[in-house]
């Protein structure tokens, strides 16, 4: 005859065996589609705060000398925010495990050869990183012909988390008659 006890207690460590064995499959697929979807949120975000900042920098541009916008706060979550003063650019990158964009658009950056997308003046790019897998996504605002951006901040960039940000027109001109807009990046 059989001992029921012994029984009951191997069903139960079966049991739980293959419970630990099915939540640790969904564990497994689960996390990387939630990462991937918490990524794209981010980028979307992105995408929203450089609207704003881009609609702020063309209308201190446009209304002239002494012109100025704030901005706080100013919240970079996910990511870095970077002002390229060289270039008048304003950019900001994220490394990720989702494939935001093809690679294969009409548009290219010439400086990098590397396909971009464009909403209105808003750039997307992504490149690929040593990993497999992983990529770094980018958005830019290039002002290159229309103005000469200079950083003013406590900080040295790249930039992430809470800030104050001012943009404003210093009503002096370069050589090339483009007007020089101060960004200031405040905690």
């Amino acid at each position: 005859m059989r001992n029921r006890k012994g029984d009951v207690w191997i069903s139960a460590v079966l049991y739980m065996a293959l419970g630990v064995i099915v939540l640790t499959i969904v564990l497994a697929a689960g996390v990387p589609m939630i990462q991937k979807m918490k990524d794209k949120n981010s980028f979307s975000q992105a995408k929203t705060v450089f609207y704003t900042v881009n609609e702020n920098m063309k209308n201190v541009i446009n209304e002239g000398p002494g012109s100025r916008r704030y901005m706080s706060p100013f919240e970079i979550k996910t990511g870095e925010f970077n002002v390229d003063q060289t270039n008048s650019q304003v950019i900001w990158s994220m490394k990720t495990q989702a494939k935001m964009m093809e690679p294969n658009y009409d548009f290219r950056d010439i400086s990098t050869g590397i396909p971009e997308f464009r909403e209105g003046d808003l750039y997307m790019f992504a490149k690929e990183t040593n990993i497999v897998g992983e990529y770094i996504a980018y958005l830019k605002l290039d002002y290159t012909g229309i103005a000469h951006l200079n950083l003013t901040s406590p900080f040295s960039g790249p930039f992430a988390g809470t800030y104050s940000v001012t943009i404003q027109h210093t009503g002096t001109y370069e050589a090339d008659n483009l007007p020089n807009i101060e960004i200031k990046i405040n905690p």
